[in-house]
């Protein structure tokens, strides 16, 4: 067996190199993201009376649906931060280690440097060993920054042990969904396909613990996202469910180096399905190709904004019950409480309900962002895979190639929203209790955020085309974006990095009138953008 591990530390210090940019920014933004909340627990529930209204609010299964059991939060601030950021920031890790796993194993075949590394003096499982224990590294920097992050906050009730158990647990999840990526990359032919398998089964997790919260405790205990919860941190701070993740992830990666021995390199178990013979029509031109390459993402994204939807419609004739005796969830969604206090009844209901359906329009527009930065950096993705060079050294211009991709983003970008519209229309008309708001107005309640995602796509092909090394650091900006965006209704920030958030130009349909000064200025921002990162990538050279 030593010998199918030869030369792995040489590995893994390349792997570290390789990842000395990209996997810092992930830690830094997750245990940024980790302590700069914990102080604003205290802005929203100072006292017990405001603590005992969260309680009741997770009375609605809703709620513990969504966020899971929210243990002991009568009892601690540190409780009541548990409950919101633990599973949020466990998502994070996930999505970290998938694609960190994918990118150092089955990426690295799919572009041939599995091969040159497998024909130089390296064992045969070298290279997905030196991929799980780099990731074993990351996940244990991951849990001492943030762990270190969130007690350098110094907020009441959080005390070291219950920090460093927070930073513990999320590193072991961390290292769980890297077992599952791993396990993938050996089964599926492409990095992603076991990208996607491994999302879905982060998704079928969380479905099964939100089902076990509600119903039956032992299916939130084999989800791995149940499991993490059941540490109780900040209340109890039990550690055995931190060392049943790390077997859980430890068994996974044995079974990914059985599946690694048993495959021929660069192949899969999942049989691939033949392609044709012949290209069709589509790929003949540059703007077929970009459809052609996105299709499958479109289909999938689409089904998940109109599910989205859908989830939020069927809860939302409740929705005045759950947050009218709360003003720590009015400042959420944006409802002056004072403004608050005047309406009653009907009248009341229906100004919540239009709040509600606002605050939810600006989460759809931060999730939609997700496929259409894809999208938008899959010209980049495909220069560095050597596959630009194939279409550009024929005659292609470069201004079509990229705008091809640039209008794919946009096509993508109306049929997300309206997706997420119909679906919230279909469940809230299917719910019982009335839904005063038309098909039409909930389009263009969603369909306003389209200059400020159409700014934010505008980025990212600026640093396409500008500055095709950096070009990673939009995911960054996208990070800063959601958290303004979940945070932005509490006031905590400055007006001058608010207004770096182009979803702040955006008006609140239905609750405002729409005004065409401030969305014409965000799509002529979006337009300079577009047009900067176009003639910069005219004019540079193709490079990995």
């Amino acid at each position: 067996m030593s010998g199918n591990f030869g030369n792995t530390v040489r590995l893994v210090r390349f792997i570290l190199r390789r990842e000395r940019f990209i996997s810092p920014v992930w830690i830094a933004s997750v245990a940024f993201f980790s302590a700069a909340l914990a102080p604003g627990i205290e802005v929203m529930f100072p006292d017990a009376e405001s603590k005992a209204r969260l309680l009741a609010g997770y009375e609605n299964p809703v709620m513990t649906a969504m966020m899971g059991p929210l243990y002991g939060a009568g009892e601690s601030t540190g409780a009541m931060y548990a409950g919101f950021m633990l599973l949020w920031t466990i998502v994070a890790a996930a999505v970290m280690n998938i694609f960190f796993i994918a990118r150092h194993t089955r990426a690295d075949e799919e572009r041939g440097r599995a091969e040159v590394v497998r024909s130089l003096p390296a064992g045969r499982l070298a290279n997905v060993n030196a991929a799980v224990l780099s990731a074993v590294i990351i996940n244990a920097a991951l849990a001492a920054v943030t762990g270190l992050g969130v007690f350098a906050t110094q907020t009441e009730s959080m005390d070291f042990t219950g920090c460093m158990l927070y930073g513990a647990v999320l590193g072991a999840s961390g290292l769980v969904f890297a077992g599952v990526a791993a396990v993938f990359c050996q089964l599926s032919g492409s990095a992603g396909g076991a990208a996607g398998l491994s999302f879905f089964t982060l998704g079928a997790f969380y479905l099964l613990r939100a089902a076990g919260d509600l119903n039956a405790e032992i299916l939130s205990l084999i989800s791995p996202l149940g499991l993490a919860q059941r540490s109780r941190v900040f209340t109890g701070d039990d550690a055995l469910p931190a060392v049943i993740l790390l077997v859980e992830a430890a068994a996974l990666f044995l079974l990914s180096f059985k599946l690694n021995c048993a495959r021929d390199l660069g192949r899969g178990f999942i049989p691939e399905r033949p392609g044709r013979s012949e290209a069709g029509k589509t790929l003949s031109s540059p703007l077929g190709l970009p459809f052609r390459l996105l299709r499958k993402t479109a289909a999938v994204w689409l089904a998940v904004m109109f599910s989205l939807g859908a989830s939020y419609g069927l809860v939302i004739s409740d929705i005045g019950k759950f947050v009218e005796n709360s003003p720590e969830y009015l400042a959420l969604i944006g409802v002056p409480a004072e403004y608050a206090k005047t309406l009653s009844g009907a009248e009341k209901t229906e100004m919540l309900t239009e709040y509600f359906v606002a605050f939810i329009n600006a989460m759809m527009a931060l999730i939609a962002l997700i496929p259409l930065l894809a999208a938008a950096m899959k010209p980049r993705a495909e220069e560095k895979a050597g596959r630009a060079e194939h279409v550009l050294a024929r005659p292609v211009s470069r201004t079509k190639y990229l705008c091809g991709f640039i209008t794919a983003a946009f096509v993508l970008s109306w049929l997300l929203q309206c997706a997420s519209a119909l679906g919230l229309y279909c469940a809230a008309k299917a719910a019982p209790g009335a839904f005063a708001l038309s098909l039409g107005e909930l389009a263009a309640a969603n369909l306003v955020y389209l200059p400020a995602v159409w700014a934010v796509i505008g980025a990212a092909v600026f640093l396409t085309g500008l500055l095709p090394k950096a070009a990673g650091a939009i995911w960054g900006y996208y990070g800063f974006i959601c958290f303004m965006g979940l945070m932005g209704g509490l006031n905590l920030f400055p007006d001058r990095l608010e207004k770096l958030n182009p979803m702040t130009f955006v008006p609140k349909l239905p609750l405002e009138e729409a005004k065409a000064a401030p969305l014409a200025v965000t799509a002529a921002v979006a337009l300079a953008l577009f047009a900067v990162g176009l003639i910069s990538y005219a004019r540079r050279d193709i490079s990995a």
